[in-house]
């Protein structure tokens, strides 16, 4: 390929996009790519999300947390404003 237009290929910022799930890499111990996003260009880029089993994961470790904020506040735990 000619020198100006790999220049200009690679100022357009067009790469091949990955998916991969972040959390696989704690949970799992190895990483799992989950697809490609796009396919545009010779660099490769992430993009990170969660896959079923990962969140399924999630979701057991954090169930308390996240039935705390789903749950409503009384009118006698809300804070009182100050005047």
């Amino acid at each position: 390929m000619h020198a100006g237009i790999w220049a200009a290929h690679q100022k357009g910022e067009q790469a091949v996009l990955i998916c991969r799930c972040a959390w696989h890499p704690r949970y799992r111990g190895y990483p799992l790519l989950s697809g490609i996003a796009s396919w545009r260009g010779l660099n490769v880029r992430f993009t990170d999300g969660i896959c079923d089993k990962c969140l399924a994961r999630f979701r057991a470790e954090h169930q308390r947390f996240l039935q705390r904020r789903a749950e409503p506040v009384s009118p006698s735990a809300r804070p009182t404003q100050a005047a």
